[in-house]
This record gives structure tokens, sequence and C-alpha cells, in this order.
């Protein structure tokens, strides 16, 4: 036997069989027409359009009378005896309590301290009678509630919004809710280096003394209206130190950075990087890439 017309013959049977498993996969690969597509991703979109703002700043303090006084003993001594309690009612040079100046070798009346102003007690310093008593230090508070006046510490970023005279409403934190009309009644001139914050006091009318002094407020100045995109929450993502949205162009996903503003309920302002009329993704925006085809709705 001719060994090599063997192999030879071989070669040939195992090459006929590879031809034919070959054909048989292209046969069944364009038959089937398959292909392989891009996924295409549903998303949501708004469009960008300017809305009116009625910016205001919020803010939270301490209501107190206006004007709200402590009153210094003009000498030194033990307490004596109150004539006043916390909560009543005073008028002007009413005496409040009384010192016994308690020099030795002397004798001398009980001094009388009286409220220069009228109002209400709002607190006693002293409780105990010989407690000592020094001119540097008030023996009682008083306060007008029927005027409420609220002193803030704010951000030169707010304090650039306000100005003298703005409305405002005080309304409490806590307890029943009660709400009065204020304005702006001054603010500081200039920023706190140490703190970079400035003084604002805000003033309003109390009179069916619904607001008490010594209440935790919050304070809404009304900054004014004016024109901004407002987007909803939800449609700005943050990432790599940046803010961004994603808008539609030609069905493609294309991520755009964003200047934030001013904030309301659950949309903010983009004050810089989006025009008006804009198609903005606001659902399905967390499964994007820059690029990403889309299909909105």
């Amino acid at each position: 036997m001719n060994i090599s017309k063997v192999k030879k013959g071989s070669l040939i049977f195992f090459g006929i069989i590879l031809v034919i498993i070959v054909f048989q996969i292209t046969f069944k690969i364009l038959k089937s027409g398959t292909k392989v597509e891009e996924s295409v991703i549903r998303v949501s979109v708004i469009q960008a359009e300017l809305k009116e703002i009625n910016e205001s700043v919020v803010m939270q303090g301490v209501a107190e009378g206006d004007p709200q006084i402590k009153i210094y003993p003009v000498v030194s001594g033990k307490f004596e005896r109150t004539k006043m309690r916390e909560g009543t009612s005073v008028k002007k040079n009413d005496v409040i309590l009384y010192i016994n100046r308690d020099i030795v070798g002397m004798k001398y009346k009980l001094v009388p301290i009286k409220s220069p102003v009228s109002g209400i007690v709002t607190r006693i310093y002293y409780f105990d009678n010989g407690m000592a008593v020094s001119t540097q230090y008030p023996v009682a508070e008083v306060a007008d509630p029927e005027h409420i006046k609220v002193v803030l510490n704010i951000g030169e970023e707010d304090m650039a919004k306000l100005k003298n005279g703005m409305e405002a409403s005080i309304k409490t934190v806590y307890g029943k809710l009660a709400e009065i009309k204020a304005k702006v009644y001054s603010l500081t001139p200039f920023i706190d280096k140490d703190t970079m914050s400035g003084t604002v006091i805000v003033k309003g009318m109390n009179v069916d003394r619904i607001i008490k002094p010594g209440s935790s407020v919050e304070v809404t100045v009304y900054a004014g209206k004016r024109k901004g995109i407002m987007l909803p929450e939800n449609a700005v993502l943050m990432g790599d130190g940046k803010t961004y949205v994603y808008i539609v162009s030609n069905n493609v996903a294309k991520r755009v950075d964003v200047e934030l503003g001013y904030m309301a309920g659950a949309e903010v302002e983009i004050r810089n990087g989006l025009m008006e009329g804009t198609n903005v993704i606001v659902e399905g925006n967390f499964k994007l890439s820059d690029g990403t085809k889309v299909s909105t709705q």
C-alpha cells in the first residue's frame, strides 16, 4: 500500500468536511439576518423655559420685643424682693424689684428698680433674698410684645439680595402656627471679615401678641421677582465636582455643565449653561453617558 496516497486522500477528505462546515455556518448567518444593534434608552424630557421667580431669603432667629431692654441697677447691694413676676404687664416707671444697699454702719431705704418702658417682664435674674447685686449685671428684662424684631446674621450672598424696606414675614417654628407681616428695618453696610456675614433686623407689628418674645421663628424676606430657567431637581446631576444636565440632540444624549441658582420647592434655577427651548432629560438620565442614543417621550 502506498502510504503517501493514503495521507493525501485523508487531507482531501478533511478539507471537504471543513468547507462544508464553513458553508453551513455562513448560510445560517445570512439566512437569519442577525446583526448587533446599539441599545437605545427611553427617557422623558421637558423643554427649558423662562419662568417667573419669586425669590426669597429664609432665615432662622429668635423673636424679641421692640424694644426689649435689660435693666441694670444704679447701685450695688443685695437682692431684697420682687414686686412684679415674669410675664406681668408693666407700665413705664412701675417698680419691678427692690435692692438693699446693705452698707455696714449705715441705714438706707430700699432702692426701687423701675421699668424704663411699658411692656411685660420677660425675665428677673434674681430670685433668692440676699443674692449679691452688681451694677455690671442686669437684674431684669422688659419687652414690648406688641412690636416684634428679629436680629439675624446672614452670609454675603444673601445680604446682596436684600434692601431696606423689603416685605417680609415672621412665623413661629414650634407650637401653634402664628405669622405676622414685617419689613426689613436695617442692614449692616459691611460684611464682618471674621464671620463673613452681616446683620439684618426685621420688624413687624404684633398687636394681637400671637408671637411671644423669646420664640424661635422663621423669617422670610421677599427679595423680588425676575425671570429665569427653572428645572425639576431630578434633571440635575452631580459628578467630578461639577453640576450638569443631559439634553437631547438628534436622538443622542449630550452632557451640558450648568451653574445653579435659586431653589424653590422641588425646582432649581439654571443660571448658566442652558438656553431656553432646549430639550432637557428629566427621567432616565442616571443611566446615560455622553453620546448615548435615546428615545424620548
